[in-house]
């Protein structure tokens, strides 16, 4: 995910000095990072983030705003209903060594093996050769995620307020999610006793209508659950919401239909599979989805499309299909010259790409490294998103989203895989939100915008990439992605 640190300030630095027409400061637009947690403490975090000033001044241990969390100065866990977002006594051991190996595994993905030297390839090897030790690999992916999208999001822009809630359990994948999702299904048909059978007798087939309920009743359980998070969401104020979450299909069709089976269903198609699984995302997930943004109608929800390399139009994923104006679902790319191999795309679901392969950001406890994944390019969009905002604050969540998608770098690539048909240019849409900001509809800002701004240019250098018929090249460039 991330270029060495040379090349990161050309894949992400903002040239706002490029631009047409001054621009004018406004408010530092607040950010929230849905996610495993952010570690604040950490001296690169630290300018950016957002306190609780009651808390921060209060008396520890007391809830001096009075609003239900005790000591959320830069927000809260949701997962331990704490106010440590992030476990620092989590700490993997050989922790730089597992930051050793994220930074080659970012180097393989971005240039490949080629791009290497042989003794680097030789160690990544090694190491995940060793499953007890790439486990903590893999762990610290997690653990490090939502540090990680802090630091994305506030890179060569320090006009940004941060804070975070801990969403995601460390460790918990949402096939988990999903798994736990389908046994409260299971424990809703046990108890409907027109669906018991004698124990000799095979399962009776649970219909589409019923299905239908049972998945609707469990959205609304879903929703009422999330309505507390929402409502801290809502009390944060966000202009941004960094979503770097979701639920793959694959996974959600493999599971599935192991399910159906178990509910009487004989050799059931792929496209009834298909069938199922969009209706179980659309009843309980999507729903629990639009619950949770619900208290934030301001915000632009920006969402990570995922890393399941997925055409995402033919069917419905969670959240990207949430059913609200302002969201904006991003695709990842490769310094903006190829959509990674990796990531999920779709002309009607995916909105706008991003450069989401070695990305070079914080990790907890005083650390700095690399990640690859659209859980990547989504805070770098935060990022860019919070610059717009930042330039003209009057902005709604869905003129900024409008700005962003049609003042991108259009890419003959991205015609068919994303809406807009191509990759953010941050200096050019920042130069639009300042032209709204001067008397121009969006519309005619955009315009004007599009002809004052070049294109971004490339390095010329010529580029290796990962040779991913190559077995073991393959493994470890899927082995960890956010």
């Amino acid at each position: 995910m991330k270029f060495k640190p040379v090349y990161l300030l050309s894949a992400i630095a903002v040239s706002i000095c490029l631009s047409v027409s001054p621009v004018h400061a406004g408010e530092k637009p607040n950010v929230l990072i849905i996610d495993s947690g952010s570690d604040f403490t950490h001296n690169v975090l630290k300018p950016y983030a957002l306190a609780n000033e009651a808390e921060a001044t209060g008396k520890a241990g007391a809830d001096d705003d009075g609003n239900g969390y005790t000591d959320d100065v830069y927000g809260w866990n949701f997962v331990n209903n704490s106010k440590e977002l992030v476990n620092l006594k989590d700490t993997p051991p050989d922790y730089d060594k597992v930051l050793r190996c994220m930074e080659l595994l970012g180097k393989l993905q971005a240039y490949g093996q080629a791009g290497m030297d042989p003794d680097e390839f030789e160690f990544l090897k090694t190491q995940y050769q060793n499953q007890k030790f790439w486990a903590w690999v893999g762990f610290t992916g997690g653990w490090a995620h939502g540090t990680h999208c802090a630091g994305i999001a506030s890179t060569k822009n320090s006009n940004v307020n941060l804070n975070a809630i801990t969403h995601i359990p460390t460790g918990n994948s949402p096939q988990k999610e999903a798994e736990e999702a389908l046994a409260q299904v299971r424990h809703m048909m046990a108890h409907k006793s027109s669906r018991r059978t004698r124990r000799d007798e095979a399962p009776k087939k649970v219909t589409m209508e019923e299905l239908d309920q049972y998945f609707t009743q469990l959205g609304q359980q879903y929703a009422e659950q999330v309505k507390e998070k929402a409502e801290y969401i809502g009390s944060l104020k966000p202009r941004v919401i960094n979503c770097s979450f979701g639920s793959p299909n694959e996974a959600l069709v493999d599971m599935m239909s192991k399910n159906m089976v178990q509910w009487g269903w004989t050799n059931p198609t792929a496209a009834e599979v298909q069938e199922v699984v969009n209706l179980f995302v659309t009843k309980a997930f999507l729903t629990r989805d639009k619950a949770m943004f619900a208290k934030a109608p301001n915000a632009l929800v920006v969402i990570a499309s995922g890393n399941s390399a997925e055409d995402l139009d033919p069917f419905v994923s969670s959240p990207n299909d949430v059913a609200i104006e302002n969201k904006l679902v991003i695709a990842a790319t490769d310094e903006d010259q190829k959509l990674a191999p990796f990531s999920c795309y779709g002309k009607k679901v995916v909105d706008v790409a991003v450069p989401g392969v070695n990305i070079y950001a914080t990790y907890p406890n005083q650390k700095m490294g690399y990640m690859s994944g659209t859980s990547m390019a989504c805070p770098l969009a935060v990022n860019y998103a919070a610059q717009v905002m930042y330039v003209n604050p009057d902005l709604t969540a869905v003129q900024v989203k409008k700005i962003l998608m049609e003042t991108v770098d259009k890419k003959d690539w991205l015609a068919d895989k994303v809406k807009s048909g191509g990759v953010i240019n941050v200096t050019r849409a920042v130069q639009a939100a300042q032209l709204v900001k001067d008397g121009k509809t969006v519309a005619q800002a955009i315009s004007a915008a599009r002809k004052a701004v070049s294109d971004k240019t490339h390095r010329s250098a010529k580029r290796t990439r990962p040779d991913l018929s190559d077995p073991m090249v393959k493994a470890l460039y899927f082995s960890v992605l956010q």
